[in-house]
C-alpha cells in the first residue's frame, strides 16, 4: 500500500498539490486504501487526496475529508500534512462560495508554511488566495497574490505548481480586459500543460483561450479552442470546462442570428453539467435557455428552465447553509487549536518566571524585574483576548451579513424571475379565455382553472419573496413589519389566531441590522410553532425602554419538555442563538407538556452594535 500511495502522491508533482488525480485513481479506491491503514502519515495523505478527488463535485464531502487529515496531522506533529489539509480545505470552501473561510484557510496554511519554510505550500497558499480574491471580483488583488506564487514556483522550481498559475494570471487578465496579457499567460500555461501532462489544466486553458479570442473578435479561433478542448475533455471529468466551452460556441452561434445552434448548444453544456454534479454549469446553462426560449417567444420552454434554474439556486442557498456550519466548526477548531497552543506557550512561560521568581528572592532588583514582567505578560493576555473577541463578532457579524444578502437576492430573483414569467403567462391564458367561442363550456373550465392555479402561484411565490425580502422592514420598521408577518401568518394557517401587542411608546427607529436580526427570530420562532406546536393562538409583543427591547412570542400549543441548552442541536436554534450572540442578547426558552411555549428575547440597547 505504501508503494501504491507514493504513486499517487507523485502525481502532485513536487509542490503537492498542483495536479488533480488522473480519472483511473477514484473514490472507490481510496476509500478502500484508507480502510486498511493505520492514523499515521498515510492515512493524511490518503485523506488528503480523498478531499481533493471530491472538491469539485462534491466540497461538502471535501471538507469532511480535509478536517479530518487536518485532525490527525496535527496529533501526530505531521506539519507539512497539515499544510497540505489546510490548502486543500481552502480550495474546498473556495469551491462552496464561502470565501472568508477560504482565505482563513490559506492565510493559516501560509503563515503554517512559513514556519517549516516548505516553499511549495507558500506557493500553493498564494494561488488560493489569488483565486478566492478573482471569484470575488478584485482581479487586481488577485493579480498579485498570483505573481507572487509564481515566484516562489520559478524559484524551487517546480514547473507542476507553476502550470495553473499561468492560466489563472490570464484569467484575472481577461477580468481587466487587458487580453493580450491574458493570451500571453494563458498560452505559456498551456504549453507548460503539455509538457506536464497535466490534462485537468491543460483542458481549462484551452476553453478560456476560446473565450479570449471570442473578445477579440477571432470567432474562427475561439470555435477552434473551443472544440479542441472538447475532444480533449472528452471521457474526462471535467464538466466545467465543458460548460464552458459549450456556452462559447452557444454566444457565437447566437452573435451570427443562429438561434437553432445556439440553443444546442447550450443544451449540451446543460447536459454534461448535469452528468458532472456541476451545479453552477447548470444553473448558467438553465438562465442561457431560458433568455433564449424568451426572445423566441416560447414562454413554456423558458419557464422549464427558468424553474430548474431556480432549484439549483435553492440547493446551492441550501449547501451554502451546511458549509457555513462547517466553517463555523472550522473556525472554532482553529480557534481551540490556538488557544491550546498559546496554554502550551504560557505554561512554558510560567516555568520560566517561576525560575525568575527564586532567583528573584537573592535580590529585590531581580524580583522587580519579575514582576514587571508579569504584569506586561496579563496585559498582552487580556489585549489579545479582546482581540480574539473583536475578531470572533466581526466574523460573525459578516457571516450574518452574507446570509441576508442571499436571502435578498433569492426573494429578488423570484419576484423578478419565475413571477414575471407567470404573471405572462396567465396573460397569455385570460387571451386565449376571451377568444373560445362561448359554445365550448369545457374548454372555458379548463382555462378559468388554469388560470386560477397561476394566481395561486404568483400569491405563493409573492409570499415567499416577502419572507425572504421583508420590504416593510426596510421601509418602515420593524413593528409594521412584524405586524405584517404576522397578518400574512394568520391568512396562510387556518385556524391560527396571530396577534401583536406593543404595550408602550416604540420609540425612533433602531438600526437595519438590529431590526433585521430581531425580525429573523421572530421569525424563526413563528416557524417553529406553525411546524412543531399544534397551536391554536400565538401572541407576539414587543416592548421597548430606554435600555432595552424585549421580543417575546408565545402559543398554546402542546409544548415540550426543555433540555439543557447543549441538547439543542437544531440548526433552527443554532441560528436563533448566533444572532442572539450577536446582539448581545439574552434568549430564554420556556415551555412544558401541554401548556405551550414561551421564547423570550431581551436585547440591551446600550451595547447593539458595538465591535
Amino acid at each position: 500500500m505504501k508503494r501504491f500511495l507514493l504513486l499517487l502522491l507523485g502525481w502532485w508533482g513536487i509542490g503537492g498539490l498542483a495536479q488533480a488525480a488522473r480519472p483511473t485513481v477514484r473514490a472507490d479506491s481510496l476509500r478502500q486504501l484508507l480502510a486498511v491503514s493505520r492514523p499515521d502519515t498515510n492515512r493524511v495523505n490518503l485523506l488528503v487526496l480523498l478531499a481533493w478527488d471530491q472538491t469539485d463535485y462534491n466540497p461538502l464531502a471535501a471538507i469532511t475529508y480535509g478536517q479530518r487529515s487536518r485532525r490527525l496531522a496535527h496529533a501526530l506533529g505531521f506539519r507539512r500534512g497539515e499544510c497540505r489539509s489546510l490548502l486543500m480545505l481552502g480550495w474546498a470552501f473556495l469551491r462552496s462560495g464561502n470565501y472568508p473561510t477560504a482565505v482563513q484557510s490559506q492565510v493559516e496554511a501560509r503563515r503554517l508554511a512559513e514556519q517549516i519554510h516548505y516553499r511549495g505550500g507558500l506557493g500553493h497558499a498564494d494561488n488560493g488566495l489569488g483565486f478566492a480574491h478573482l471569484e470575488q471580483q478584485s482581479p487586481r488583488l488577485a493579480l498579485q497574490y498570483f505573481f507572487r506564487a509564481m515566484q516562489q514556483a520559478e524559484a524551487i522550481p517546480d514547473s507542476a505548481l507553476l502550470t495553473p498559475i499561468l492560466g489563472n494570471i490570464g484569467y484575472a487578465y481577461l477580468h481587466l480586459g487587458q487580453l493580450d496579457s491574458a493570451r500571453y499567460y494563458t498560452e505559456r500555461g498551456y504549453q507548460l500543460d503539455l509538457q506536464q501532462h497535466d490534462w485537468h489544466s491543460e483542458i481549462g486553458d484551452l476553453a478560456l483561450l476560446g473565450d479570449i479570442a471570442a473578445r477579440q473578435g477571432q470567432e474562427p479561433a475561439a470555435r477552434t479552442y473551443y472544440r479542441r478542448a472538447i475532444d480533449r475533455a472528452r471521457g474526462m471529468p471535467v464538466s466545467y470546462a465543458l460548460c464552458q466551452a459549450w456556452l462559447g460556441l452557444a454566444r457565437l452561434a447566437r452573435q451570427h442570428g443562429q438561434p437553432e445552434p445556439a440553443l444546442r448548444y447550450a443544451g449540451r453544456a446543460l447536459h454534461v453539467s448535469q452528468q458532472g454534479g456541476y451545479a453552477k454549469g447548470v444553473l448558467e446553462a438553465s438562465n442561457y435557455l431560458a433568455g433564449q426560449y424568451a426572445t423566441l417567444g416560447d414562454s413554456a420552454r423558458a419557464y422549464a428552465h427558468l424553474r430548474r434554474a431556480t432549484g439549483i439556486r435553492d440547493s446551492l442557498f441550501s449547501l451554502n447553509r451546511r458549509v457555513q456550519v462547517q466553517a463555523l466548526n472550522f473556525s472554532e477548531e482553529l480557534r481551540q487549536q490556538a488557544m491550546a497552543q498559546e496554554g502550551e506557550q504560557a505554561a512554558a512561560r510560567l516555568r520560566q518566571q517561576l525560575l525568575l521568581g527564586a532567583l528573584a528572592v537573592l535580590g529585590a532588583t531581580t524580583g522587580i524585574g519579575y514582576l514587571i514582567l508579569s504584569r506586561r505578560h496579563l496585559r498582552r493576555v487580556a489585549e489579545l483576548a479582546l482581540e480574539r473577541q473583536r475578531l470572533e463578532r466581526r466574523y460573525s457579524g459578516e457571516m450574518l451579513q452574507i446570509e441576508e444578502k442571499e436571502r435578498r437576492r433569492v426573494g429578488a430573483d423570484l419576484h423578478d424571475g419565475v413571477g414575471q414569467l407567470l404573471s405572462a403567462a396567465r396573460m397569455n391564458l385570460a387571451a386565449l379565455q376571451q377568444r373560445l367561442p362561448l359554445v365550448e363550456p369545457l374548454h372555458q373550465e379548463l382555462l378559468t382553472t388554469a388560470i386560477t392555479t397561476v394566481d395561486e402561484s404568483v400569491r405563493e411565490i409573492r409570499s415567499i419573496s416577502h419572507g425572504l425580502t421583508p420590504v416593510a422592514l426596510m421601509e418602515h420598521g420593524l413593528p409594521v413589519a412584524l405586524r405584517e408577518l404576522l397578518t400574512r401568518l394568520g391568512q396562510s394557517v387556518p385556524g391560527l389566531r396571530a396577534e401583536l401587542h406593543l404595550p408602550g411608546p416604540t420609540g425612533p427607529r433602531l438600526e437595519l441590522t438590529v431590526e433585521t436580526l430581531v425580525f429573523r427570530i421572530a421569525q424563526e420562532a413563528l416557524q417553529n410553532v406553525v411546524k412543531h406546536a399544534r397551536a391554536t393562538a400565538v401572541t407576539v409583543v414587543l416592548e421597548r425602554t430606554a435600555r432595552e427591547l424585549t421580543l417575546r412570542v408565545q402559543d398554546n400549543g402542546r409544548g415540550f419538555v426543555v433540555a439543557a441548552p447543549a441538547d439543542h442541536s437544531g440548526l433552527g436554534m443554532h441560528n436563533l442563538r448566533r444572532r442572539a450572540r450577536y446582539l448581545n442578547a439574552r434568549l430564554r426558552l420556556e415551555s412544558a407538556a401541554g401548556r405551550g411555549t414561551t421564547l423570550t428575547l431581551a436585547v440591551p440597547l446600550m451595547t447593539v452594535g458595538r465591535k
